[in-house]
């Protein structure tokens, strides 16, 4: 009986029962530490393949910084503050629930003229490969928000009426012709030539109309080649074009006209272009790739950015690679190069190719944590399953181990090894970790997810560095699950023995239940959907963890594909119901790789997510009381008439001090539409114009309260 006792509180250690979910905020005060280092940024999540903006956020005066990232299109605000060591930057995850939807590319300019920022990015059409231009214009907020209205670019004179390019682009968007108004150049899939869209829209009267015209369709008076290089003073017919491009327009040699940064998909250069023309007939007259890094090989298809990062009116220079893998991840070790201007030479003058990333907890991609003991303290430390890619298998696992050296209330951890266990040496993929003792002998054992759907156990010794060593014979052995597993340890069944819930990449939840002994596990699979949960579509790779409840009933949180997390109640043999569809803030790009566990002691879980671009970002949880609830109840927030069978909807909520934001997704949980809510009302009508008849969940995000409701229409 000892033994089974012990079992349990293994399992459950960290994880109470709790009678009602949490509102979740970003953690930004706990340390983290590699060797003697503490990192800035431990937080943020990881870079795979990230795109720099500069924009102000907090209207303090100082332009911010913007790392946005292809892996998983996340966009992560930085703060620019002054400190007597100069221009620093902080972390402001608290923004990145106002940001509209992103896609691929993040850029900014003053689209409408009116002195913001507004935001440019892209949206697919007939595929994920074919998008268009899309904008959003800032609106003015306060220091804590922002806001945007969702706009179309407009192109005359030609069969399609959208800028269309292609995923795989960066193009330039900035003021080509002098007029003030940002321009667009590109070469269009299979293309050769550069084209240029001119922005008319002062022309027709209104600078905020955002309408385009292609005015040349061989911007610079050069062809590109298959070599990478291009055929200047030659705008004639090539048979093999461009597969993707990356182009910054800026005025290299300060004689008024715009010159040309180029890469392409499959260069390891970034020419520069210099322009004999003027702002209204381009010609590029000569191309050179050793102005940097004295013509040395960067990185496959690199992307160069130009910000002020010091503040001082001086521009530095960043590149880092535009191409994600067949995986999802960039290509081999991340480098971001960052130049400063050189009094001295002119030129570019190189300071590090590990720009922003090593301060993050970032050891490579495709992140799935873990909370475990691992050196027996009494304090839990961190592990994090990620990968790296290899020549042979194209990609294969390890683990870092982050030891916590704080105290029970105050977690600080610190990288003790990234290669725990050796599992290195194993050939692993897309590795996923959980802990828990499975035989009944005191100590935990290490049950890892594979890509193929197997899984591994092993058992374990604790210290700085844990010794793995394989479980003869494995439990887990016989089974293959569809694909990605993400197993969680835990009993499900108050029989005393320990279950598995494993999420898959179809995105439903297989149930493994122990039918053996204390110290003698035997799994058999009770249901491979969870609480009849079946996703619809192909990309619905998920990470259950269930957290008990006090009357037996369970809070299923789902981390998905899209980077959310929904959040269903339950009892297992019957299903489950969706009470949130994405858990706000919550959104850390691609592939949420979930864990909960209380580490500050507080008798309420910590939230630890991983993602694809190979770090965590850490929640912490605050109860949901009747004094100081963050979410509306029913009765405040009124959505009528509902069911809905006309073109538009009243929504009455309480007052609202900022702006918010509601978005609606279908019965598939796919964004629809999304609606800035103004402050100052308490009655809003929306545009439902468009929407078919059928089933929606809608979910209003402000800075005082956050809801989620559902929506019928019947057309």
């Amino acid at each position: 009986m000892r033994k089974a006792i012990v079992s349990i509180v293994g399992i459950l250690a960290g994880v109470l029962a709790f009678a009602q979910p949490f509102q979740f905020i970003p953690a930004e005060d706990i340390p983290f530490f590699s060797a003697e280092h503490p990192l800035q940024y431990p937080l943020a999540g990881g870079i795979e393949a990230p795109q720099f903006v500069e924009m102000e956020l907090n209207n303090d005066g100082l332009t911010d910084l913007i790392v946005f990232d292809r892996a998983g299109s996340k966009a992560m605000p930085f703060v620019a503050y002054d400190s007597p060591e100069g221009i620093q930057y902080r972390y402001a995850p608290a923004y990145e629930p106002y940001f509209p939807p992103l896609y691929q590319l993040f850029q900014t300019a003053d689209l409408n003229c009116d002195g913001l920022a507004d935001l440019l990015t892209m949206e697919p059409l007939t595929s994920a490969a074919d998008v268009m231009l899309k904008a959003y214009l800032r609106l003015p907020g306060t220091q804590t928000t922002l806001a945007f209205e969702e706009r179309t670019l407009h192109l005359l004179n030609n069969p399609d009426t959208i800028v269309r390019i292609h995923a795989f682009d960066l193009p330039a968007i900035t003021d080509i012709n002098g007029d003030g108004l940002p321009d667009v150049l590109y070469i269009p899939q299979g293309g050769t030539q550069i084209q240029y869209f001119e922005n008319v829209s002062q022309q027709l009267g209104a600078c905020d109309s955002l309408v385009f015209e292609l005015r040349d369709d061989c911007w610079g008076n050069a062809s590109y080649e298959l070599n990478g290089n291009f055929l200047l003073h030659s705008c004639g017919p090539r048979t093999v074009g461009c597969a993707g491009s990356a182009m910054l327009a800026t005025d290299y040699d300060e004689d008024g006209d715009k010159d040309l940064l180029f890469s392409g998909i499959y260069g390891m250069h970034i020419q520069l272009l210099m322009n004999g023309g003027d702002t209204t007939t381009a010609d590029l007259i000569s191309q050179e790739v050793d102005w940097l890094l004295d013509g040395e090989p960067i990185m496959e298809f690199p992307a160069p950015y130009l910000v002020d990062l010091e503040l001082d009116g001086q521009t530095d220079l960043l590149v880092a690679t535009n191409r994600l893998s067949g995986v999802g991840a960039g290509l081999g070790q991340t480098k971001i190069y960052h130049f400063t201007e050189s009094e001295e030479s002119g030129g570019w003058q190189f300071l590090s190719d590990a720009f922003l990333f090593p301060d993050m907890v970032d050891h490579g991609f495709r992140s799935s944590p873990a909370v475990w003991d691992a050196n027996a303290d009494g304090l839990p430390d961190l592990l994090i399953g990620y990968n790296i890619p290899h020549a042979v298998y194209g990609y294969i696992s390890a683990m870092a181990l982050y030891l916590n050296e704080g105290t029970a209330s105050q977690p600080s951890f610190r990288l003790a090894t990234d290669n725990c266990g050796n599992l290195l040496s194993n050939i692993l993929k897309a590795i996923h970790p959980t802990f828990g003792d499975l035989d009944g002998d005191g100590q935990d054992e290490l049950v890892i997810g594979l890509a193929d759907g197997k899984m591994k156990t092993f058992h374990t010794i604790n210290g700085d560095n844990p010794i793995f060593t394989p479980m003869d014979p494995d439990p887990l052995a016989g089974f293959q699950l569809n694909g990605f597993a993400k197993p969680q340890i835990l009993d499900i069944n108050a029989d005393g023995l320990p279950d598995l819930a494993c999420g898959t990449r179809n995105g439903t939840i297989t149930l493994l239940l122990n039918d053996g002994s204390v110290d003698s596990p035997s799994f058999a699979v009770a249901t491979d959907t969870l609480g009849d949960i079946v996703p619809q579509g192909y990309f619905q790779e998920n990470s259950p963890f269930l957290l008990p409840t006090a009357n037996g009933e369970f809070w299923l949180y789902n981390g998905q594909f899209d980077g959310k997390i929904s959040l269903y109640k339950g009892q297992p043999g019957q299903a489950f119901f969706l009470q949130e569809k994405n858990i706000s803030p919550i959104d850390v790009g691609e592939r949420a790789a979930i864990c909960l566990h209380d580490l500050n002691g507080d008798q309420r879980p910590e939230l630890i997510v991983g993602n694809m671009r190979g770090g965590i970002e850490l929640f912490e949880t605050a109860p949901l009381t009747s004094q100081d609830s963050p979410m509306a109840t029913p009765d405040e927030v009124l959505l009528f008439p509902n069911p809905n069978r006309g073109e538009e909807v009243f929504l009455k909520l309480p007052f609202l001090k900022e702006a918010a934001r509601l978005s609606i997704f279908n019965a598939s949980g796919q964004l629809l539409r999304q609606y800035v809510l103004q402050s100052g009302r308490l009655l809003h009508r929306l545009n439902l114009q468009g929407l078919p008849t059928g089933f929606y969940f809608y979910q209003i995000q402000a800075p005082q309260f956050n809801f989620s409701g559902k929506m019928l229409l019947k057309r």
